[in-house]
């Protein structure tokens, strides 16, 4: 879930860290 946001507002979403699974 966290790793779709990165597509969608990778760079406006403080999920950023975590999205680095991708």
């Amino acid at each position: 879930k966290v790793a779709a946001h990165m597509g969608k507002e990778g760079d406006a979403t403080p999920f950023t860290d975590v999205t680095v699974d991708n």
